[in-house]
C-alpha cells in the first residue's frame, strides 16, 4: 500500500473519529458552560454542589426528589418567578432579557448531571382532584409545622409563595409530598385523598402573578415615598 493511500485511509479514519466523538466534546462542553452560568447566578445562595448554603433559606436543588419531581418546566418558571415572599432571602427572578432560555437550559443541565440516572419527567398536565376546604384542615395538622400555618415557610418551603403556585403543577405537588425530600425534614406521604385535597387548597390560594409588572410597582411605590419624605422634609 502507498504513502498517499496511508495517509488517505489516516486522514478517513481521524475525521470519522472526530465525527463519532463531536456529540460527546459537544455535551461536555454544555456541561461546562452551565456549570459556569450556574456558579455565577445560583451558587450563592443554592451551593455550588446544589446542596445549599449554610445560614441562606434556599432549595436544595440536589435532591434526588426534587429531581424525580421537577421537570425542566417547572425548573425554568421557577427561574423566570423567582420566590418574591421570602423577604430578606426572596429569590429574585430572572427574564429573559437577563437570561435567555439558552442559558437557563444549561443550567438545568448542569442541575440534571448531578443525578443522571434519573431522567426529567414529562408532565400530562394532570389536574388533582380535591376538597379545598378539607384540605386546608389536613394541611394545619401535617403540614403546618414546617410550611407556617399560612405556607409562609419556615423549616420547609413557602407553598403559597405566588412563585411557587405559579410555576409548580399540581402534578408536580403530589409527587413532590408522595417523593418526599430525602436528605431533609420532608418525609414521603404515601398518596391519598388526604394529601390530593392539600394539592386542591395549595391551588385554590393561587393568584396570577407577573414579576416584571411587581418590580415596576415597587420602583413607582419607591418614587412616591421619596417624593412624599420630600415634601415631608420641606415642611
Amino acid at each position: 500500500m502507498g504513502t498517499r493511500k496511508i495517509v488517505m485511509f489516516g486522514s478517513t479514519g481521524l475525521l470519522l473519529a472526530g465525527i463519532l466523538l463531536a456529540p460527546a466534546w459537544q455535551a461536555q462542553g454544555e456541561l461546562e458552560r452551565g456549570h459556569e452560568l450556574y456558579k455565577t447566578h445560583c451558587a450563592s445562595c443554592h451551593g455550588d454542589d446544589g446542596k445549599g448554603v449554610q445560614g441562606v433559606k434556599a432549595a436544595t436543588l440536589n435532591n434526588e426528589g426534587l429531581l424525580k419531581a421537577a421537570s425542566d418546566e417547572y425548573l425554568l418558571t421557577s427561574i423566570r418567578m423567582g420566590r418574591p415572599s421570602l423577604e430578606k432571602n426572596a429569590m429574585p427572578h430572572f427574564d429573559a432579557q437577563k437570561l435567555p432560555d439558552e442559558k437557563v437550559s444549561l443550567i438545568i443541565k448542569n442541575i440534571r448531571s448531578w443525578h443522571p440516572e434519573i431522567p426529567a419527567p414529562v408532565e400530562k398536565g394532570e389536574k388533582v382532584a380535591g376538597d379545598p376546604v378539607k384540605g386546608e384542615a389536613y394541611y394545619k395538622t401535617a403540614c403546618a409545622a414546617c410550611h407556617g400555618q399560612k405556607g409562609e415557610g419556615g423549616i420547609g418551603a413557602a407553598l403559597l409563595d405566588p412563585g411557587f403556585l405559579n410555576s409548580a403543577s399540581d402534578e408536580f405537588i403530589l409527587h413532590s409530598i408522595t417523593s418526599g425530600r430525602p436528605g431533609t425534614n420532608m418525609p414521603p406521604y404515601p398518596d391519598s385523598q388526604d394529601i390530593r385535597n392539600v394539592v386542591s387548597f395549595l391551588r385554590n390560594k393561587q393568584v396570577p402573578y407577573d414579576p416584571a409588572a411587581k418590580k415596576e410597582a415597587g420602583k413607582a411605590e419607591s418614587k412616591d415615598k421619596a417624593a412624599a419624605d420630600g415634601e415631608k422634609s420641606k415642611n
